[in-house]
């Protein structure tokens, strides 16, 4: 007899088989207890986690001698000849090779013959979601109405692809994947029963790269066994699956926090050398990382032997969680960045160079915070509170309080005091000015230059910028500018800034959504489910012309 593979040996046979999905053998053994059967149903999920399986289970529960049951003998003609694919009242049908209208209309002729041997006639359909969009339309009438013993049974890793009039025909069951523990589970229970020496980090290691499959867990143990000839250990696994040694990790990470580029990308060719993929690595070193960052919140990975355990161990404790969070996210990034580049080694290089830097790299929230507190950390004290200093003699520094922010004392000389304010006064004392809020508005103090100072009022000053940045920023800040002018002339000033006509016309640009709906809140609504393009006024003409 030819070998048979453990994904097809070990296959589910009864519902109480089925790994991890009892949400759904729960519903289908009592609908089949209560014969509430209904007459199509679709099994979604991802590749390996049992649709196929439980469409077999549920077509011998309803065709079984003793059936309809939910506990299925196994042993009579219509029990084995389904497990075998041999039944001819339970067809099973490939979507992605009978996709055409054709195809459906001798569905649909076939469904006129009663069953031969059996209760119901069973249709399995495959990856039914490749079906094209006029078969789907042609299956419509015979899903809502089909013969009395004919059940449908569709099975998809993409529900999206499949029409909505469709589903809406079924009872939908979305299988989940398989738990890693549960995977495990199943391993060992089996390597017990093939007689196999396997150690518990091999069998975590084949369960985590299943990513949630059994059928894809149960191929790769294959795979192992097939490569050894004796016990099975960690290492030939690795070996196996081209995984990298932990303590080449390690290294890659101690150099990361060493800040030694040399030696972090002297390691990266090394690995690169062996003949590992570069995203296979990024996804090993992503959890590596990931199960760092798990001991760091105080929760053991499984899987790992004493001597890796002690390896994380040992890093964990020099590196903070912000450090081991921001890693994470720039190699998630850089996952998602390779799959759409050409020269991914390149790539890993660049993101591996920046980590040694990460610490020189501040997190822009952590940068506007700073800014955000530096005018609340310096006390700008009015004129009236300020005694002006002699010249020869330099000003004393005030001495901090404890528990209290030290108070700098500005060097400037306060403005006469006048009953209204005149374009030389204004200017004249503008220096002055710029010098007291300057520690304050260190920037917007940078475009306050007193040649935009255009005229001056009793009690407005009138600036002109030839930029419109310039004049964004003074703008943005205008109200705060009018009360620091009030104090510091001690007269209420307001200041009014405004952009030169010719700049208007140079820089005149569309609209942003945002500015549309300040004004008109349905135009804004408008352009938002349209998606429509907005140019400025007279230049949609102009591209018309």
């Amino acid at each position: 007899m030819s070998y048979v593979v453990l994904a097809r040996k070990y296959r589910p046979q009864t519902f109480r088989e089925v790994y991890s999905q009892e949400h759904i053998t729960q519903i289908l053994s009592n609908a089949i207890k209560s014969s509430r059967i209904a007459h199509a149903y679709l099994f979604t999920g991802p590749r390996g986690v049992g649709k196929t399986s439980m469409a077999r289970i549920l077509a011998k529960s309803l065709n079984c001698i003793e059936g309809p049951t939910d506990n299925p003998c196994g042993i009579c003609h219509n029990c084995l000849e389904i497990t075998s694919g041999t039944s001819t009242d339970v067809i099973e049908i490939d979507g992605a090779s009978n996709t055409g209208v054709d195809d459906v209309r001798e569905l649909q002729k076939e469904l006129m013959y009663a069953p031969s041997n059996a209760k119901f006639k069973i249709y399995i359909i495959d990856e039914v979601h490749m079906l094209s969009k006029n078969a789907f339309n042609a299956f419509l009438k015979t899903l809502e109405e089909p013969p009395e013993n004919v059940i449908f049974v569709f099975a998809t890793t993409e529900p999206q692809k499949v029409l909505p009039t469709i589903i809406s025909r079924c009872q939908r069951f979305d299988f989940r994947r398989i738990t890693v523990d549960d995977i495990v589970a199943n391993l060992t229970s089996i390597a017990k029963s093939e007689n196999l020496d396997i150690d518990e980090e091999s069998v975590y290691l084949i369960a985590r790269k299943s990513d949630g499959g059994m059928r894809d867990a149960l191929s790769l143990m294959d795979q192992v066994i097939s490569f050894s000839d004796g016990p099975i250990r960690i290492g030939l696994v690795r070996e196996v699956f081209s995984e990298l040694p932990l303590v080449m990790h390690s290294d890659i990470m101690q150099a990361i926090l060493d800040h030694d580029a040399h030696k972090l990308i002297l390691s990266f060719h090394e690995i690169v050398n062996q003949g590992v993929d570069t995203v296979e690595f990024l996804n090993s070193y992503l959890e590596f990382v990931r199960q760092l960052v798990l001991l760091k919140i105080g929760i053991t990975p499984k899987g790992l032997v004493r001597d890796d355990l002690d390896l994380l161990k040992v890093l964990v404790d020099k590196i903070s969680s912000n450090s081991l969070l921001y890693i994470m996210s720039m190699l998630i990034k850089l996952k998602q960045d390779i799959r759409t580049s050409s020269h991914p080694s390149i790539l890993i290089e660049v993101t591996l160079l920046k980590l040694t830097k990460m610490e020189e790299m501040e997190e822009l929230n952590q940068i506007i915070s700073k800014l955000e507190q530096a005018p609340s950390q310096l006390s700008v004290q009015t004129p009236t509170t300020i005694k002006p200093q002699p010249r020869d003699v330099p000003a004393q520094p005030v001495a901090k309080k404890e528990n209290q922010e030290a108070t700098i004392e500005l060097e400037y000389t306060p403005p006469p005091k006048v009953n209204e304010l005149t374009k030389e006064h204004v200017l004249s004392n503008w220096d002055n000015f710029i010098k007291k809020i300057k520690p304050a508005k260190k920037v917007v103090a940078l475009y306050l230059k007193k040649e935009y100072i255009t005229s001056v009022s009793s009690d407005v000053i009138f600036m002109d910028f030839d930029s419109s940045m310039q004049y964004r920023m003074v703008s943005d800040a205008r109200e705060s500018l009018s009360d620091l002018l009030s104090s510091f002339f001690e007269l209420p000033v307001k200041l009014i800034t405004r952009l030169n006509e010719a700049v208007q016309i140079k820089e005149k640009k569309a609209p942003t959504l945002q500015d549309i709906s300040t004004t008109s809140p349905m135009l804004a609504k408008l352009v938002e489910l349209t998606d429509a393009m907005i140019v400025p006024e007279g230049e949609g003409r102009r591209n018309n012309e």
